[in-house]
């Protein structure tokens, strides 16, 4: 519309007053698609001023038309402005006895309410399209943080169930043939038969997990949430003995922590004991400290270098240490490992609750 009115006046050969006013406001209507608080401002400033100095009908009409872009795209506020200014106007001509009939001004008021109701259908579907999208957004977030739930549930309970399992079962199938007598060797074979046993248990509990059926949940949890602290690091240092490892064992102050707590300091002391076994098999003592006063909790395990050769295995991993700050983290926990002058040492430290 913007390029016809130009055409038109530059083929007549003159710019009048009305032709400029004219190019303004289709150039306003045009400014919709970018800004729409700018163009409905233009347009009312321009329709207005014209319909003011020339008495024309057709400005108001440009006016009412506008309204359905107003409506679709500006606030509440703009509309109510628009409508106002339209109203104003419309008295304004009737008043000063223009050319335009009253009739006709009941016809540009009808088209007005048309454009109105246009308008703000427009934006009823634009904003339950968009309510729509948020909805569908929403929920591919929700299934993709399912998702990732699952995948965490499925990857602890191969670690924290069937992956220690078979670390001890390992462990001892190696031992057994160097065992030094009858009672050694039943040592072995009975964590092995053990460990085995468990490791089916698991296998059978992550089938669950994965068809997630209700009321199963993963057996790791459910043993460490039946067990107190004291007796959860007894159990994992006689893990370590039976492994060969003088393992001494130190609990303070720890046997009335919150459940949570609890099962996330039980957790760090298995993955700590199942790594001596897995990347110190050589180690020949271990300690397993727990201390827990007003403010904190902390954790020790300790364990002296390894001798000997080292399985090649144990290069791999760090998932256990990565979760286990995780779970520390949920707590306001904190989590450190690394290597002393004659061995290696991971603490914990978990603020009182």
């Amino acid at each position: 519309m913007v390029c016809v009115q130009i055409g038109v006046m530059v083929a007549s050969g003159e710019i009048a007053r009305g032709d400029l006013l004219a190019v303004g406001s289709y150039a306003g209507l045009a400014l919709f698609a970018w800004h729409p608080l700018s163009a409905a401002l233009m347009t009312m400033a321009i329709c207005g001023t014209s319909a003011v100095l020339t008495g024309s009908g057709g400005d108001l009409l440009e006016l009412g038309v506008a309204l359905v872009f107003v409506s679709a795209t500006c606030a509440p506020a703009v509309i109510v402005l628009h409508l106002a200014l339209l109203a104003a106007l419309s008295a304004y001509l009737v008043i000063a006895e223009s050319t335009l009939v009253t009739n006709g001004v009941y016809g540009i008021l009808a088209c007005a309410l048309v454009a109105l109701l246009v308008g703000i259908t427009a934006r009823l579907f634009t904003a339950r399209e968009e309510f729509l999208l948020a909805q569908r957004a929403r929920i591919a977030r929700a299934f993709a943080e399912i998702s990732r739930l699952q995948q965490d549930r499925i990857a602890d309970e191969l670690h924290d169930g069937i992956a220690h399992d078979l670390t001890l079962l390992l462990f001892h199938a190696r031992a057994l043939p160097k065992q030094p007598d009858e009672q050694a060797r039943q040592v072995s074979l009975t964590t092995i038969e053990d460990s085995a046993s468990r490791a089916l248990r698991s296998a059978q509990s992550l089938l669950a997990v994965m068809r997630d059926a209700p009321g199963r949940s993963p057996s790791g949890s459910e043993e460490t949430a039946r067990v107190d602290v004291p007796d959860a690091a007894e159990a994992l240092a006689q893990k370590l003995r039976d492994a060969g490892i003088r393992t001494r064992v130190s609990v303070t102050g720890a046997t009335a922590l919150p459940p949570g707590v609890a099962e996330v300091l039980v957790e760090t002391i298995t993955e700590a004991s199942m790594n001596i076994i897995k990347h110190a098999p050589g180690s020949t003592a271990a300690a397993i400290e727990v201390t827990a006063d007003t403010e904190e909790i902390t954790l020790q395990v300790r364990n002296n270098r390894s001798r000997g050769r080292v399985p090649a295995e144990s290069a791999l991993g760090g998932h256990g240490l990565a979760r286990a700050k995780e779970r520390l983290a949920r707590v306001s926990g904190e989590l450190s490992a690394g290597p002393t002058s004659d061995g290696w040492v991971l603490r914990a430290v978990i603020p009182v609750p």
